[in-house]
Order: C-alpha cells, then structure tokens, then sequence
C-alpha cells in the first residue's frame, strides 16, 4: 500500500507540541511550515524462492521478459556492409541517450568477453552497437545490429565492465590474463595474428581500458596510462578528473586515474590504493608511469605496498560512494605478494594465518569505498541466509536504481563452483551453475544477506551481467555462457528486457 508521511519544518514554538498551536499555526511567534511528502512503502516486488535447475529466466510474479539480441541469430553489420552471425559471452550494457530525445531514444552498446578466433568480426573480443526506442510503451530495435571495429587498436580480448564516459564515448575492460601470446594464440584458436602491435608485442598491447566512439564505431584508443592488469570495471568521475579502474585477480590492486587535462583521458597519472592499518582511511600510491611499471602494474603496485584484493568486479557509485563487488576466491595464497611487500585488507585480516599461504574467501562480498576519506569497508558480507533458504557467493555485476524514492543497489552473481552450497544440492549433484540477482535497499543499516530481495534466477549455466535500468525503469540484463542444453533461445548468450517495473 501507498502510505503518506506528514515532515514538519517548524521554527522556535512558544509551546513546541502543543496540539492547538499545530492546527493554528497563526497563533505561533514563528512561522510553521507543514510539507506532506508521499513515499511508496508498496514492495518492489514480492521475491522469489531460490530454485536450481531453471532452464527458463525466473522473476518475480508480474515481471515478463524480451530477448532483443542474441549470438548467433542475429546478423552483424561490418563497416563494409557485409553481415555476420554476432559473437557471443554478452557482458556490458550501456545506453547512450539520444541527445534530442534522451527520454524515449538511444544506442544500446553490448561488450562481448569473447578470446577466440573469428575471421569475419576480427579475432578475440567484440563489441556491438544499436538503436532503440520507447514506441507505445515497448522498447524496440530500429536500427542493425552494428559491429564495433577494433583493429586501429590492434585489437581486443575479453571485453567485460566498463562505462559511458562524461565525454560520449565508452570505457570497455580488457578482463584478460594475457602474459604472454601463446595464451593469446592458444594453439591457433584464439588471435591468429600474433604480430607486434603499437611497437610492442601481442601480449602486451591485450589488458587495458579501450575507448570506444559509438558515433564512428570503432575503438579510438587504449590507454596504455590505466596499466595493464585484469580490468574488470572503471568508473568515471562526472568533472572528467578522475576513474576508478577494478582488477579481476588475486591478488588485484585497487586504481586510481587523475587525468592531466579534465576530460582527456590520453595523459595522467595512475596510483594504486593502500589502506590504513587500523582500516579508517588510505593513501594513494603514485605508480611509475614507464612502460614496463605500467605492463608490469600488478607487481609494481605490490612492490610499493598496496592493498591486495581478492578479486575486484563491478563497482557503482551511489550518493558520492563507490560499492566494489569483490567475488573471492576458494584456497588461494597472498605469502609470496606479502613478502613482495604487499598489504592485506584490514576486514580480511583476521581470517589470514601466517604468512597468508593457505586463505578461504568462499564467497565474497561487497564493499564501500569513500573517496573522501578513502576508507574500504566489507559492506555485506556473502554467505547463506539465517534461515537456510539460499546462499549470496561471490557477487560481480551491480548497478543502482531509484523506485519509489528507495535506491536499490542490484547485485548479480557469478558463482566461483557449483560446490560448497553456492548452488544447491542439485548444482552440485549436476555439476552445473546457477546464478541469481538481488536486489538491497541501501537504506538498511548494516545489512546482512537476510536483507536481500531475490529478483532473478539465470538458466542453468548463465552468469548474468550488464545489468542497467533504461530512463522508463525497464531493466536491461545480458545471459551470458547459457548451458547449451537449455532449450532455445536460453541456450546462447542473449540481452533480454525486463518489463514490470513501474518508475
């Protein structure tokens, strides 16, 4: 139901509370001002039950589904004109508002984390452009599906994260372990070209933010200043100063991109995080900007004593604070990286032994970051439901939207293993994933994973990712790595709209 608040902004009463003064405010010696605000207490939507072995999409009862693009199906158009089935492993969503029609029209991009061969759209990652429109009250496809063309930067990998810039044109991440071309080339089926590019080798010009001109498209630079590593995400800063750039490894740094010149992200200076002792605050490292420090960055991060992390994924700023999906790992070992002079996260400290040679990070988290005060903090920590009706493990794509005057931070899994009761005695029986999405009222304090509103249930095998809101509160989420098995059209990777939300 709609409840209705009543706020009272009141000056200095000569009887504060007296009733009679409230009904007449005439006869106060201040003025008194009444404000009835309307907030929308109805629930979101009613979640639902934690169920493994879906092959279909599941959401919540009055919430439907479109698939509007899909590998494979859908033919591509190259900048020469000539058409070709779409690559695959859909990741990034953005929406780029038309500029005369922000509300009803735009180009919806679509990042591919693909690393294999392909003669036809070029080799390794991808990208692909196209039109949208609200037409009586349903977004449509008006356009063709558009080909993003990578080769003026000698190429992509692995296209994850990434975001619209203040400028237009698009951040995309290299999420690419590329130390040498042989993992590149991977025995013919991955990049087939293994020639030097941009003066340096293959595997040296694949691990970086690529922009991206959606007007041209076509990538117009990698940044070589970001550093290489495995970039997951990057966030930039609305005065054009700033990104913050995750890295999808373990250990992984936590960067920091001040540019030169507002606005032009060609030249600036990279600093990698390092947290307080007591966990309160941190300082920013100023990294080496020589090409072997920034080809090397992890190393060189660890070397000057910054915080090491357990996989960092997506991360979205909400009311002037950064929330980083940090995913964990099972088993794992910091001793090296810590005698190389790296630093544990203080939230994390406790659970280290000695040396940090034999660590557990099960499921993961999600923290908050401060730019003011440069304080990392868990903010919910995953793990199972007090009531044993589910498990939240190892979180990777978020975004934040406003319904009702609540912000909802949206929080999408992709789960390490089916093992550990990350996806239930079925998942682990069959050896499959299952993956959900959540979403939290950021107006919980000190939230637990009982706070959690289960929204989605992904088909057998899918990770879902890419999840933004367009202007009308329709969700936007790409099926990624669907099991092959599903029944068609879930058994590729695929964009969907979801439709039910009411802004």
């Amino acid at each position: 139901m709609r409840n209705l608040y009543v706020v009272l902004i009141l000056g200095v009463l000569t009887a504060c509370g007296n009733e009679e003064q409230l009904n007449n405010p005439e006869g106060s010696n201040e003025d008194t001002l009444i404000e009835v605000v309307e907030i929308d207490t109805t629930p979101l939507f009613d979640p639902i039950e934690s169920f493994f072995g879906a092959t279909e999409f599941l959401l919540p009862e009055g919430f439907t589904y479109e698939i509007i693009f899909q590998e494979e199906v859908d033919l591509v158009t190259r900048a020469d004109g000539k058409k070709f089935p779409a690559k695959g492993t859909h990741d990034l969503s953005v929406f780029i508002p038309d500029e005369e029609f922000p509300e009803t029209k735009g180009q919806l991009y679509i990042s591919h984390e693909t690393k294999y061969a392909n003669a036809d759209l070029g080799d390794g990652g991808g990208g692909t452009i196209f039109d949208i429109e609200l037409i009586d009250g349903e977004w449509e496809v008006t356009s063709e599906y558009y080909h993003i063309d990578f080769s003026g930067v000698g190429g992509t990998n692995r296209n994850c994260g990434g975001s619209l810039t203040p400028n237009g044109t698009i951040f995309t991440c290299e999420e690419a372990w590329a130390w040498n071309t042989a993992y590149l080339y991977k025995d013919g089926k991955g990049h087939t070209d293994t020639t030097w590019r941009n003066g340096r080798p293959l595997w040296q010009n694949i691990g970086y933010i690529v922009e991206v001109d959606p007007k041209e498209k076509r990538a117009i630079a990698k940044h070589w200043g970001m550093g290489k590593y495995v970039h997951e995400d990057a966030h930039c800063t609305e005065d054009g100063k700033h990104v913050y750039l995750t890295d999808d490894n373990s250990p992984g740094g936590f960067y920091k991109y001040e540019t030169e010149t507002p606005y032009d992200y060609s030249t600036g200076q990279l600093y990698a995080y390092q947290q307080s002792e007591d966990g309160e605050s941190g300082t920013w490292l100023k990294m080496p900007m020589d090409t072997n420090s920034l080809v090397y960055c992890t190393e060189t991060a660890i070397g000057l004593g910054a915080t090491m992390f357990v996989r960092h994924e997506w991360l979205e700023m909400v009311d002037g604070k950064l929330y980083i999906n940090e995913t964990g790992e099972d088993h794992f070992s910091f001793e090296k990286s810590i005698a190389a002079g790296g630093t544990v996260p203080n939230y994390l400290r406790e659970d280290f032994n000695e040396g940090g040679d034999n660590f557990d990070d099960a499921f993961g988290r999600v923290l908050c970051f401060d730019p003011e005060t440069n304080k990392m903090e868990s903010y919910l920590e995953g793990g199972f439901f007090s009531d044993s009706s589910g498990c939240f493990s190892n979180p990777d794509c978020n975004t934040s939207v406003t319904f009702g005057g609540r912000t909802y931070l949206v929080l999408s899994e992709d789960i390490n293993w089916y093992d550990r009761g990350r996806a239930g005695e079925w998942g682990e029986e069959n050896r499959n994933f299952i993956n959900e999405i959540y979403f939290l009222d950021l107006s919980i304090e000190n939230p637990t994973v009982d706070d959690l509103m289960r929204f989605g249930i992904a088909p057998v095998g899918a990770e879902t990712t890419g999840v933004i809101f367009l202007p009308d509160g329709t969700m936007v989420v790409n099926l990624q790595h669907p099991s092959t098995s599903n029944p068609s059209p879930l058994n590729k990777s695929c964009t969907a709209l979801v439709k039910g939300f009411n802004k």
